[in-house]
């Protein structure tokens, strides 16, 4: 199977690390190790607002939702432009990836956690994957740009902000020149996205 970078999720920096032993563990690594095992509840720590909470749980659950991805020896390139989710609107976020096919099943079902709004922008990366879209140069400022402008994303979006995988993090500064957006970096792993945009991660009803 191909490497989704899962093992390199930090749950711990979302969590306060202080030790308040309210969850009946001592420590939060001994808290979160009960969650992934279902001995525990994200609910049960008193740090956790309900869509952190929520947010947790559905990234310790996101191995059962998603599919196997196989190790590709080849592109497999999907579709590319833009894709609305959740009826958004000007102020929604976007999210860039690439056309691979896996990559793109992925991030969508990650997505499909919430009911958050998104912009989700699929560059033409020749259908790699984004961690060999930056080896073999796939994936850049010019081809975002390109992707912005023949998408219509520019006349959707009034933020000019934009969320980049973490594997994409080199291309950060060149992106904003570029473009003229301004640029957050994600997670490396997609998996990581609840917890990363917790604040805005509405489980559906």
């Amino acid at each position: 199977s191909a490497n989704l970078y899962l093992d390199e999720i930090d749950f711990l920096k979302y969590l306060n690390k202080e030790g308040c032993v309210q969850c009946g563990f001592s420590t939060c690594h001994d808290f979160l190790e009960a969650v992934k095992t279902g001995a525990k509840s994200p609910y049960d720590c008193a740090f956790l607002n309900d869509n952190k909470a929520y947010a947790l749980e559905t990234v310790c659950n996101m191995k059962n939702l998603w599919p196997d991805v196989p190790l590709l020896l080849h592109p497999r390139p999907s579709q590319t432009g833009l894709v609305e989710l959740n009826s958004p609107d000007p102020q929604s976020l976007l999210l860039i990836s690439g056309n691979n096919e896996y990559t793109e099943e992925i991030l969508l079902t990650v997505l499909s956690t919430t009911v958050c709004p998104f912009f989700v922008l699929f560059v033409d990366t020749d259908g790699n994957t984004v961690d060999m879209a930056m080896i073999f140069k796939t994936l850049t400022p010019e081809r975002v740009q390109t992707a912005l402008k023949g998408s219509g994303a520019e006349e959707k979006i009034e933020t000019r902000q934009m969320i980049i995988p973490g594997l994409a993090t080199p291309l950060k500064d060149a992106l904003e020149k570029t473009t003229g957006w301004k640029v957050k970096v994600g997670p490396r792993c997609a998996s990581e996205l609840p917890l990363f945009l917790s604040h805005a991660w509405i489980p559906p009803e």
